[in-house]
């Protein structure tokens, strides 16, 4: 009888886990988006254009954009991030740090993994090479940010819209054009979600063989102003980064 209670206590646990690990996370970040899609519908119909959750193929991999806003300036690359305590980071850094009172973790930086949704727009669209992209962060959460550092704006959902309506300033799109965009764009969509877990697989094998996984160039040892790190030998064309401690550890 003890035996089976222990058998019952750890299968708890594990179910616990891997809630705790996988489940709630997905729970949360979908929270988040859905209050920024909420804020943005408030923007005019007539001026800007929104898609929500948008899964494109990035070389071999796919990637997974939140919010995409197409207006008459541009594109506005929008990444929901729904965290609670102190938020640090730097917009070079391949981590940022949460803090809950004394307890700290580390998270993807955001703004990297926007670039990246970024550089996979701008290859489905290369007729637009003309036009400006607008990255944006926002956290839709209770998180507070505290020694962020970063020239790019990292904001708070309730100031997105006067960020976006204060950006859109001139104009380089027609309103046929921005239909054309998005209907392209939705085209693309991968509909099929269970391939980006394989291809979340794929990227990780391609880190570890010191591949780029957005364009398939090779991963090269450099020092920048914040140690060293692989970067993409196809730069400027790709940005891609991968920090080498975190390679080291099979991250």
């Amino acid at each position: 009888m003890e035996f089976l209670i222990i058998i019952l206590i750890l299968v708890l646990y594990g179910i616990l886990y891997y809630f705790k690990k996988r489940i709630l996370p997905k729970i949360k970040g979908s929270i988040g988006e859905y209050k920024v899609a909420s804020r943005l519908k408030h923007l005019n119909k007539k001026e800007y254009l929104v898609l929500n959750d948008i899964l494109l193929k990035n070389g071999n991999l796919t990637t997974q954009i939140d919010h995409v806003v197409i207006c008459k300036s541009g594109i506005f690359v929008i990444e929901t991030k729904n965290y609670k305590g102190w938020i640090h980071g730097h917009q070079n850094s391949e981590y940022w740090t949460q803090s809950i009172y004394k307890i700290k973790s580390k998270i993807r930086n955001p703004i990297k993994q926007n670039w990246v949704h970024v550089f996979a727009i701008k290859k489905i669209l290369p007729e637009y090479d003309y036009i400006k992209y607008f990255p944006i962060v926002v956290f839709a959460g209770d998180g507070k940010l505290k020694n962020v550092t970063t020239t790019l704006p990292v904001i708070y959902k309730n100031k997105l819209i006067r960020t976006i309506k204060n950006l859109n300033e001139q104009e380089n799109l027609s309103y046929n054009q921005m239909e054309l965009i998005s209907d392209k764009l939705l085209k693309n969509n991968i509909t099929d979600r269970k391939v980006s877990k394989k291809q979340i697989r794929e990227r990780n094998k391609k880190e570890k063989q010191k591949i780029c996984p957005i364009c398939g160039n090779k991963l090269i040892k450099k020092s920048g102003k914040y140690g060293k790190f692989f970067g993409c030998d196809n730069f400027p064309k790709c940005s891609y980064t991968l920090n080498i401690k975190s390679n080291l550890r099979g991250v």
